[in-house]
């Protein structure tokens, strides 16, 4: 296997489907912004970062098939990869179920406006509309194992290419629906999760007309692989659930103590700088599949060099970071041909933020690529821990309005920055 080969093809085919994918997302946003308005994209924007808590909330299994799949496909043994796809498909089937229960019942009793800090949209409104919501995400919540398939097989870039067809689809969907439809909320949520449900079907079936060895059965499905795949999957859902608390929880802090129209600016701020943390994935997205073939084969030279070569691009991503933190204020107004009110202690924040973020994913995809997650797990499980109280004691003892939130997710994560490289140089010094 030539590694360097596939990760050359992976992250420059990834780069260009994702530079696309971004142009086309930088022309959303302001479109989507101007289409509902600034407290009504807040809502929505907050709307649509709780309906994809479900996309952490797997059992971890995303990230346990990518491993073990990459295993046994590394090895040829496909009877074993067609048994754990199944066995995935099966557990994701079971958990979206319960996960559709609960989220009913969750819809059914809450208070909505109170929530959202708004009288915007009825209650009922948001009842509807959560509801849609959630039944095309949670569809494509089961459809979206077929990214774990492709990164296993080490084609990274076509989960790019999938990500950037579905932002064609809502581009042009917008479009239409700004010159056939006044501002609606429901539209936008069929909008998004019809696409991703499409998407997932689309690849879904390309994939396994491609790999036909190892389309699931249901007589595939085998318990002793759930706890073989959960047996690593347990912590990868520990994590994810913390993670659910770090990531996902900003704009339903913003809005409940600030309101809706912060959310907006706040959510035009973290999508520019996530940009920063998006392009730094792609070209380590590849490494998963390739980190585990070389520490199943014990070419361990292979992976020092590699993390090597990227602390040194680390330091030119310091410059780029700092330079989109002078740009940032001045190129958004452009973007959205609009005055958001930009905090200069916000921008600040995220780009620190970005900082760490990045640094952290360096070590955290090699050790998830091996499995030794069980520190990861600890660290996020504290950061979870103090990521809510700390964010609102922030807001509402700093002046840092939105800015108070970000601030709590960097000092939610800054250990795994610390420790995580630490782990990682014991275990290779070993070696």
């Amino acid at each position: 296997m030539d590694r360097k080969k596939i990760l050359i093809k992976n992250i420059s085919l990834g780069l260009v489907y994702k530079s696309i994918n971004l142009l086309i997302v930088f022309t959303t946003i302001p479109l989507l912004l101007n289409y509902l308005d600034k407290e009504l994209y807040g809502i929505w924007a907050t709307i649509f970062s709780l309906i994809n808590i479900i996309i952490f909330v797997d059992g971890g299994i995303g990230n346990g098939l990518k491993t073990k799949l990459a295993e046994s496909l590394s090895l040829q043994n496909f009877h074993l990869a067609k048994t754990y796809i199944s066995t995935a498909y099966v557990s994701i089937l079971v958990i979206s179920l319960v996960l559709f229960a609960v989220a009913s019942l969750f819809i059914y009793l809450t208070d909505f406006q109170k929530l959202f800090n708004t009288a915007l949209l009825t209650n009922s409104e948001f009842q509807i509309i959560l509801t849609i919501t959630f039944f095309l995400v949670i569809i494509g919540f089961i459809l979206n194992l077929y990214k774990s398939f492709y990164y296993a097989n080490q084609q990274a870039s076509k989960v790019e290419l999938s990500l950037l067809i579905y932002q064609i689809i809502i581009l042009i969907s917008i479009t239409l629906l700004m010159q056939f439809y006044s501002k609606s909320l429901l539209l936008i949520a069929i909008i998004y999760g019809g696409s991703n449900v499409l998407i997932g079907l689309w690849f879904s079936f390309q994939f396994f007309k491609r790999n036909k060895q190892i389309i699931p059965e249901i007589s595939f499905f085998n318990k002793e692989k759930v706890k073989s795949l959960m047996g690593l999957s347990l912590e990868f859902f520990v994590i994810q659930l913390s993670m659910i608390v770090i990531f996902t929880t900003d704009n339903l802090i913003i809005t409940n103590l600030i309101g809706p129209k912060d959310v907006a600016t706040y959510d035009v701020v973290y999508r520019l700088f996530h940009l920063l943390i998006t392009l730094s994935a792609i070209a380590q997205d590849p490494l998963w599949a390739l980190y585990t073939d070389a520490y199943q084969k014990k070419d361990f030279n292979w992976i020092k060099k590699s993390i090597k070569r990227l602390n040194k691009l680390y330091l030119l991503f310091i410059l780029v970071v700092i330079i989109l933190y002078f740009i940032a204020n001045p190129f958004i107004q452009f973007w959205t041909q609009k005055d958001l009110g930009i905090l200069d202690s916000l921008l600040l924040i995220m780009a620190i933020f970005v900082l760490i973020r990045v640094y952290g994913l360096i070590y955290m995809v090699f050790l998830n690529a091996i499995g030794k997650i069980k520190l990861q797990m600890w660290l996020f499980v504290f950061g979870a821990i103090i990521n809510i109280p700390i964010s609102i004691f922030l807001v509402k003892n700093t002046d840092l309005g939105s800015g108070a939130v970000i601030l709590g997710t960097v000092l939610s994560i800054f250990s795994l920055s610390i420790l995580l490289p630490i782990q990682t140089n014991r275990i290779l010094s070993k070696k």
